[in-house]
Order: structure tokens, then C-alpha cells, then sequence
């Protein structure tokens, strides 16, 4: 008696599907690799020189920029220094109005005042209630040491009694710069 063994080759469903599923795996882990090398070794430098290509082209376009802003900003710094000649030299009239309160007497009204900063003179249409207060103003001014001269014209009676006059003064240069 001999014994024959027999191997029974037993396909199952069971089996077939793991096999499929093994190969499906392999093409996939394949396909990932494939796509990993081709990423790290083409494109990822290919992006980084594009990059660096770009960075240089920002870094020369910079000083562009910035020599443009000098320029604009010179511009204004010569627009800035004239106003402050300008603002240094002009006439200061409130200083000139310091010393104006301390030159009008105070029985004296003036309705109208203009004043040239050029020439450094004011001139005014006063009123007076008489002639003592006016007499006293103009030696006040006569007085006054920052004052170059003087005028009083159109004196006259008021119409509702009491005296108008004009006066025009001109003052030292001290008074307004």
C-alpha cells in the first residue's frame, strides 16, 4: 500500500481577493514613490530656483524704489526749508499788537485800523469824547520809542459830538519781526 498524497489546490474567493488587494497595494505604494522622486528631485528644485530668481529680482528692484522715495522725499525737504525761510522772516504782527495797547490812551476809540507789514504802518480812524484826549494820545505816542513818526489828519467835531481824527503810524522794525 502506498499512500499518494495529493495537494488539492483549493482557489478561493477569499483568497483571490487578498491577492488583489496585495497587488492593488503595491501599484499604489509605486505610484506614490514615483510621484515622491519626481517631486523632490524635479520639481520642488525647479520651484526653489524660480523663487531665488524671483528674490534677486525684488532685492535690485528695492534700491529702484528706494531712490525714488529719496527723491520724492528731498523734494519736500526743499519744499519744507523754503516755508521756513519763508515762516522765519515774515512779520509778526502780534508782537506788533503788544506794543500797540501800550500806545493808545484809553478815552480814545478807533472804528478803523489797517496796518502794512511792509512799511510798518498802521493806519486808524479814531474817536475822542474832546480834544484833552486826543492831545493826551498824541503825547503818548510822541513818547513812544519804537515809533519812527507819526500823523494826525481830518480832525474834525463828530456828528454826535466828541472828535474824529486819522492817524497813521509807523513803527521801528523791532515791532513786527
Amino acid at each position: 500500500m502506498s499512500i499518494e498524497l495529493k495537494q488539492e489546490k483549493n482557489f478561493s474567493i477569499v483568497g483571490i481577493v487578498v491577492q488583489i488587494i496585495f497587488i492593488i497595494s503595491i501599484a499604489v505604494f509605486l505610484i506614490s514613490s514615483i510621484v515622491l522622486v519626481y517631486y523632490q528631485f524635479f520639481q520642488i528644485p525647479k520651484n526653489t530656483e524660480e523663487l531665488s530668481k524671483l528674490h534677486q529680482f525684488l532685492i535690485l528692484q528695492k534700491p529702484e524704489q528706494e531712490k525714488k522715495t529719496e527723491v520724492e522725499a528731498l523734494a519736500i525737504q526743499n519744499k519744507v526749508d523754503d516755508f521756513k525761510v519763508l515762516y522765519r522772516n515774515r512779520a509778526k504782527l502780534s508782537k506788533y499788537f503788544t506794543h500797540f495797547e501800550k500806545w493808545i490812551h484809553p478815552q480814545v476809540y478807533f472804528s478803523s485800523f489797517s496796518i502794512d507789514a511792509n512799511t510798518r504802518t498802521a493806519d486808524l480812524k479814531g474817536y475822542s469824547s474832546d480834544f484833552k484826549p486826543l492831545i493826551d494820545q498824541l503825547e503818548i505816542i510822541k513818547k513812544q520809542p519804537m515809533i519812527e513818526r507819526y500823523q494826525v489828519s481830518d480832525i474834525k467835531l463828530a456828528e454826535k459830538g466828541g472828535v474824529s481824527f486819522s492817524l497813521s503810524i509807523t513803527s521801528k522794525s523791532e515791532t513786527i519781526k
